[in-house]
């Protein structure tokens, strides 16, 4: 790709990225293959929004090892909390890694599938905290 064509997508990426409209500042970036405004996206998922799946999904499409695996650390950890630390061997939060054939939607998202009534004692913490 040309290196001004690549310039401008990142720009108008950028812009996007600033304006909030995430989906448009994906496509610019994906096509421009900027894996740090990928990264970008991501942080503000996981950071700004404290949506640690959405931005998996963006840190997947970049190829950001080290960001899945504090990610998945991070997931591991608040598991333990939920289910009682206890229960966790303390050398399971070390290395965690995401099954490689589980590949990303349009979106970039990767869909995790959840046990029904785990979702259920999920919705009634959630319930329970407003």
């Amino acid at each position: 790709m040309d290196a001004r064509i690549k310039e401008e997508l990142i720009r108008r990426g950028d812009s996007a990225f600033e304006d909030e409209d995430f989906h448009r500042a994906r496509e610019f970036y994906t096509k421009a293959d900027h894996k740090e405004g990928l990264i970008r996206i991501g942080d503000y998922y996981m950071y700004e929004k404290r949506l640690p799946l959405m931005a998996y999904g963006y840190y997947k499409k970049a190829g950001a090892q080290i960001k899945i695996d504090d990610l998945h650390r991070r997931m591991v950890g608040a598991f333990a909390q939920w289910i009682g630390p206890d229960k966790l061997k303390e050398d399971s939060l070390e290395e965690v890694y995401a099954p490689d054939e589980m590949e990303p939607d349009k979106d970039g998202m990767i869909r995790v599938p959840v046990a029904s009534e785990l979702l259920k004692e999920a919705r009634k913490i959630l319930e329970s905290q407003k």
